[in-house]
Parts: C-alpha cells; structure tokens; sequence
C-alpha cells in the first residue's frame, strides 16, 4: 500500500517508477483513480486511471478546476461544488456520490472519497481523494428497491386474509386489511372483541370448528379446514383456513393462518375440497427470507426459507439471535442497523448468510419497524441476490445460449436495438423466408418492406401506437403476409415485446415469426366442413321434427282402425257365440289380441316419441311422493303379486316430472313383471349425492337377465321372452334410456340369471 499512499499524498509527476506501476495496478482492478486540487495554487490533477475511467487516454488533455467541473452531470454538479467548499472550509472529510460523464456520453456513478492536506515542505493546502467507479453497485440497488416494493406489497396485495392468534384462547393478535373487505368487519373489531372469530363462525360449523382447531393444535398439527362465516352485512360465506401451529417446548404457541373466501368455489362443485391443498401459511410461501423479532434479539417469527437458506431447524432458530446468522466481523453493521430501524423505522442492507456448514450467500434485506404484541419488533425480508452478484460472470454464456436458441428454433428470431437503429436476424429468416443473415445486413425499415402492401399500413400505425411513449402495450401479437425470397408470401404469426426505459421510450423489441400459412389453409378447410357440418345437422333436425310428426300422426290414425277392428270382433263373438265352432272362436280372440297389442306398440311409440319434448317446467318434486303415486298407479299387479316396494331418505329435487316419472314407472313396472314364479316381488329403490348429478339404484329379486344381453334391452323391440311368457312390447326400456339422456345422464345395469337386476341412472342437478 506504500505506492498507494504516495499516489495520495505526493505528487503524481515524481512518484518512482514502481510506485507508478503498482497504483496503475491498483486503479485498474478496483476500477478507480485518483484526483489533487491545489487550493494555493488553483491546479488540478487527475491519475492515469480517471483519464481511462472517463474513456480517455491517459493525460490527454490538461485538467483544471473548469474541466473538472464540466465533466460532472448538471443534475449533480451544484451539490458537488457545494460540498467541496463546505470540505474546505470546515476541514471536513470529501465524500460524495454523484454522476460523470465519460467522453462517449456514458453516464456513470463514482464514489468520491478525499480530505485536506497541508504539504510538509511547501505548506500547500490540497484536497485530494479517489474516484471509485460503483456504476453497477447503483443499477444492481435500483433494481433491489424494485424487489423490496413487490415483497412490500405482497401481503397486501393477496387475495386473502393473513393473521396470527394465540394457540389457546384463540384471540386474534393480527389480521391483515384485507379481513374488511371480504368480511365487512375492521381488523380493530376483530382483535378488540374477545372471541370474536368464534362468535361469527355459522352456528351450523361452529362447534366442529372450533374442536377441530383445538384438536390439532394441541396434537401440533398444521391444519386447514371449511367453515362458513357471517359477514357484518348478513351475508353467510365460506372461508378456507390454512393454519400453521408454532410451538414453544413442545406445546403449541402460537397460530398463523390465511383465510381465504371459496364462496363461489363452494358453490360451484363440492369436490373443491378435495383440490384445496394448502397446508402452508402465507408467510411460508413467501420466496424470500422472512423473519420477525423484538429489541431483545430474540426471533418471534420465520418462515422456512430462513431455515432453509441457513440450514438451521426451527428448534434451533428458537434459541439463536439475529447476529447467529452472519460472519463475526458483521455483528457490528447488524446491531448498527437494528438501532437505524428502531430510530428512524427503516433500513437496507447487503449481508451474506453464513449458514450452519459454513455456505455464504449474498442476501439484500429491508427491515422496517413493526409493532407486534404491543411492542416494537423488527421485521424484515430478504432476497437471495446471488443471480444478481454472479451476472457479471454470466453474461458472456447467456449470450451464447441466446445465438444457439435463435439457431436451434424453428422460428424467425428478430431483435431490434431501437437506440441504434439495428436489427438481428435469426438463422429461421434463411429456413423459413430465405433470407440469409450472414450475406445481407437487415434493417427494421427492410423488414417492414417484407410486408405485404395490403397489410403493410396496419401495422406501421400499430407499431406507432405501441412505441408512443405513453402506451403501456408491450406485448405484441398480430398476423400478416410477408415476402419471402422467392416472391411468395407467407402468412406469419409474429409475436414480439417492446421493452421501455424508466420514462416509458420503447429501447429494443424482441421478437419471433412463425410461418402459419399451413395452419390458415387448414383453418380455413376446417370453416368449410364446419358449414357443412351445420348444414348437415339443420337438416337432420328437420328430418327429425318431420319424423316425429310422422310418428304422431301414425300412431294416432292407426289406432282408430285397431279400435274398430277389436269392437267388431267383440260383436261377432256376442252376436254369433252360439252358432260358431271353437275354432272360429279362436280366430276371432286371435284377432282382438292382436288388434290389443297392435294398439299398446303404437301407445308405447307414441310415448317413446315424447320422450325428450317436455313443456313442463323444472319443479320441486319430492321423490317419496312420485313413488307413491307410481304405486297407486301400479296397485293391481303389487296387490296380485304380493310385492313389497321399499325406500328411505329419497331426496327432494328440481327437475322436469314426466321424464322422471317414467323412468321410476317402467323400472318398477318391469321389477313386477319379471318377477320369479311364486316368489313375492321386493323393489328397493336407494338414492345417493354424488356432486353434480343425483343417482338413483331401483333393485329387484326378480329373474335376472343374462350379461350377454345388457347391450340388446335398450333398444326398441328387443324382448328376451315371448310373449306368452311375459307382456310387453319390448320398448319400457328404450322409454327408460331416452329419459334417462333427457335429463342429462347415463343408465346402466348389473343382473344375475335366477338372483335380480339392479338398474342405476343418474341426473343432472
């Protein structure tokens, strides 16, 4: 440091030849240099290191106090030359941090330290000092302030409440602003009212609440759970509490939690419970490193992050103090910084975590004064600066990375430096247009020639838009021809972000083409089949409402003739009984019968053709009750057949009547008429919840049907007995299915040959 000192003191134009060397040395890893003003004799010099600090060859020109001056920025020089006659005159100690301007125009930030002298020989007065170069150090802060306001706001800005409560009484001892906004109630009506938070939990939740806080606090568990609450204005919502339980020797101390309103997720699908997953508290999901303590320096709070980065267990961090935390030789900035928060509420600072194997890492921390549990505590947060430090020595391979991503993309990768009017071009320009970037030099005018004429206008006037400096677009999105070499267009998908300096300048736009002409054909395709498709569709509906009209009008014009067939052939047998032959006889039942089916397979097509065109409104029907009417309707084959139709707890629901009623009546039907010889029907029917959908189970002992046919029963007119065996007309269960889809569900059906078959359908809410 000898060569130092005499570059301070002595006078740069006799310094010995290796003092000289080391201070070039010196000035040129630490990036600084050294400066002497002679107050007698009013001269001013400058070492070699400002000279090329400033982008100067060394003692290119002569220096005096003008030039000195002038190469100061306007914004700071008032204040520069301010504090060097306050220096002068007080005899104080020169230290200032203000702006040069170096001989390109480049801003930078110095450190400027110096102090008077009086030379020995001569008496001489001099101030002399250093310029130390902390350009990086300034912008690498500016960007910390930016971290520090986001984590700031983070609290404040989430969606839900966070608050903390003693473990046992459950008293609240803070809660976040956000409790008014949701709940209607202050956070001072909240923490001033004993039991407050019991009180208002719905009565309906409130014991089972309660309990299951108790009951996994004092097991020390972390918990979340469901309750409703009742807001200040009446209104009943739902709130999601994720609880963390922090204990002091093994005994729970204290509760953290965020309460967050699921309202509208409670009442869009119950299954929302089981995504919620939520076990952490706010503070454990910040990023950064949190921590909380008084003026005693023991820590209250932490999240684990802190452990994490420190490697420390909570146990441990119970019984450690701030200081633990860092180097020895920092104890004195902590405790110096802890006394700046307690006296003037605020403070930053840059500090390495020295962690429990002995791992340093760079941290920026904001501790401001908090009042907690009536007293004065410290809360601070820290980021984990280690990207920022280490970027210097990164910047060389992201840049590398970027050449190879623009090569290895399929993409046509562009980058326009608006400040130097130049435009890169990625290797997808030569695979994609064309354009070779290694034989033509792009510019942003070049490329907008590319366009095609048609397109070329909208969006020159969307770009000015975007770089007008009090736009607040940066996220660029449009489709447009561009040229390509062999006078083609293609239609591209160009996706860009305009990137603006603090005042709102647009400095540099990054962006990426995509060649989607193949996706514009096939979209374009798609729209074609499309229309058909709709075509298609409108003209199968009206294919269908004729088919249905057809239906109706079938059935019923072939039921008159049916009816006159079956009255004179009752007249016949009246009429002519005594003079006819059995087997004349035995025609004329043979006819009435048939005419008798004929006309139930019509009444069932009618019914079948129904199915789905009801008019009705959705209403409140009471499941018990439509059963019952559905026995009264069918009383004379229960009463024959002695069968026993059973349920419970059939909820009440909203939906369209016809449709439901004959599902149950075909299902029950069919449970009657298929029942085992001698053998007393049993018809159960069960009911179950299952989120959106009602499912309904109508079961039988009846006589099973074979698995072979359970795709076979849906369909209309497929029997598995004759008819001499069992009546019918083999459409009950296409009437069934239909309804069944009509109210927006499925059927399906389990059976055992000799044992009963189970029929299970669902229905929308």
């Amino acid at each position: 440091m000898k060569g130092f000192t005499t570059a301070i003191e002595g006078n740069f134009v006799d310094q010995q030849p290796n003092e000289k060397i080391l201070l070039e040395q010196f000035e040129s890893l630490t990036n600084s240099g050294t400066w002497e003003y002679n107050l007698d004799t009013d001269t001013t010099q400058w070492s070699d290191g400002v000279f090329r600090m400033l982008g100067y060859e060394p003692q290119e020109f002569e220096v005096n106090f003008d030039t000195a001056v002038a190469i100061i920025h306007e914004d700071d020089r008032d204040e520069a030359i301010f504090h060097m006659q306050e220096v002068i005159s007080q005899n104080r100690e020169y230290n200032i941090k203000k702006r040069l301007i170096k001989k390109d125009g480049e801003i930078i930030w110095v450190d400027s330290k110096g102090k008077l002298i009086s030379e020995e020989k001569s008496g001489q007065k001099k101030l002399i000092g250093v310029f130390q170069n902390i350009t990086e150090y300034v912008q690498t802060k500016e960007k910390l302030k930016t971290v520090k306001k986001k984590n700031k706001s983070l609290i404040e800005n989430l969606d839900g409440i966070f608050w903390e409560a003693d473990a046992q009484t459950f008293e609240f001892k803070y809660i976040s602003p956000q409790v008014e906004k949701i709940t209607g109630f202050t956070p001072k009506e909240w923490i001033k009212t004993k039991n407050f938070w019991q009180m208002h939990i719905h009565p309906a939740d409130r014991q089972d609440s309660i309990q299951t806080c108790h009951d996994e606090t004092q097991n020390l568990n972390d918990h979340v759970f469901d309750y409703r609450f009742l807001t200040k204005d009446g209104r009943v919502i739902w709130l999601n509490d994720r609880v963390k339980v922090i204990s002091r020797k093994g005994k729970p101390y204290k509760l953290q939690g965020l309460m967050v309103e699921i309202t509208k997720e409670k009442q869009i699908s119950q299954a929302l419970k089981d995504e919620i997953n939520l076990n952490q508290s706010l503070i454990q999901k910040l990023p950064s490193v949190f921590f909380l303590f008084n003026t005693e320096g023991k820590l209250l709070l932490w999240n684990h992050q802190l452990e994490k980065e420190s490697e420390y267990s909570s146990d441990e961090i119970t019984k450690m103090s701030p200081e633990s935390f860092f180097a020895g030789e920092d104890h004195l900035t902590i405790k110096y910084h802890i006394k700046k928060v307690i006296d003037e509420g605020a403070t930053d600072l840059e500090l390495e975590i020295l962690s429990k194997t002995g791992k340093k890492t760079p941290f920026f921390f904001s501790v401001s004064r908090f009042f907690y549990q009536d007293e004065i505590c410290i809360f601070g947060t820290g980021q984990n600066i280690s990207e920022l430090v280490e970027s210097r020595k990164s910047t060389a391979q992201h840049i590398e990375r970027y050449q190879i991503v623009t090569q290895a993309t399929s993409d046509a990768i562009w980058d326009y430096d608006r400040k130097k009017n130049s435009l890169y071009w990625g290797e997808g320009f030569l695979s994609l247009f064309g354009y070779n970037p290694s034989k033509i030099e792009p510019s942003f005018e070049f490329q907008l020639s590319l366009i095609h004429p048609d397109d070329r206008n909208r969006i020159f006037r969307l770009i000015q838009l975007y770089i007008d400096p009090k736009s607040t677009k940066k996220n660029w999105l449009e489709e447009y021809r561009f040229l390509k070499s062999d006078g083609t267009y293609a239609i591209v998908l160009d996706k860009a972000i305009f990137i603006r300096d603090d005042s709102g300048n647009v400095t540099r736009v990054v962006g990426a083409m995509q060649d989607i002409s193949r996706q514009k054909d096939f979209e374009r395709s798609l729209k074609d089949l499309n229309q058909q498709l709709e075509k298609n569709v409108r003209d199968l509906a009206i294919s269908n409402l004729e088919l249905q009209q057809f239906a109706f009008v079938a059935s019923h014009d072939l039921q008159e003739p049916l009816r006159m067939i079956s009255s004179f052939m009752g007249l016949l047998e009246r009429r002519y009984k005594s003079v006819l032959d059995e087997k004349a006889l035995e025609y004329i039942e043979f006819a009435t019968n048939g005419a008798k089916q004929m006309q139930k397979v019509i009444l069932d097509l009618l019914e079948l053709s129904r199915v789905g065109k009801v008019e009705e409104k959705k209403e409140s029907l009471d499941l018990a009750v439509l059963i019952n009417e559905i026995k009264m309707y069918l009383r004379k084959p229960i009463h024959s057949k002695n069968a026993l139709i059973t349920y419970e707890n059939l909820p009440v629901i909203c939906t369209h009547k016809t449709p439901l009623l004959q599902i149950f009546q075909n299902l029950i039907g069919n449970g009657l008429k298929y029942s085992k010889p001698d053998v007393p029907p049993q018809i159960t029917i069960r009911s179950k919840d299952i989120g959106p959908y009602w499912e309904f189970t109508v079961e039988d002992n009846g006589i099973g049907i074979d698995p072979e046919y359970f795709n076979k029963i849906f369909v209309v007119f497929q029997r598995l007995h004759g008819r001499k065996d069992f009546d019918g007309t083999g459409i009950g269960l296409s009437i069934v299915k239909k309804a069944v889809e009509f109210l927006e569900g499925e059927i399906t059906v389990k059976s055992q040959v000799g044992v009963g078959t189970e029929f299970t359908f669902t229905i929308k809410k």
